[in-house]
């Protein structure tokens, strides 16, 4: 961009950034993670049924509740897009 034209949406299509699902929190002590082992559960901070904040760079951007996919993948179907979407 160094003929000094805008930056526009359209010119950062094709930028890569991290998405990440946040399930939700959990606190332990250091014993207790060092305790961890196969098969060991992880309570989480979250009810199941509570939406799931979804994260672009560490700015959430919309909230939705996690499915499964026709091939098992595990996805977020979002049911509200944060208002601060524009400041990503």
């Amino acid at each position: 961009m160094t003929d000094g034209a805008p930056l526009t949406v359209d010119s950062l299509a094709d930028v890569a950034v991290d998405v990440t699902a946040m399930l939700g929190p959990a606190r332990a002590t250091i014993g207790e993670v060092l305790a961890y082992t196969t098969g060991s559960i992880v309570a989480l901070d979250a009810r199941a049924d509570a939406p799931v904040p979804l994260l672009v760079n560490g700015v959430t951007v919309a909230t939705g509740d996690v499915v499964v996919t026709e091939d098992g993948m595990l996805a977020i179907e979002i049911s509200a897009v944060s208002a601060r979407t524009g400041a990503i």
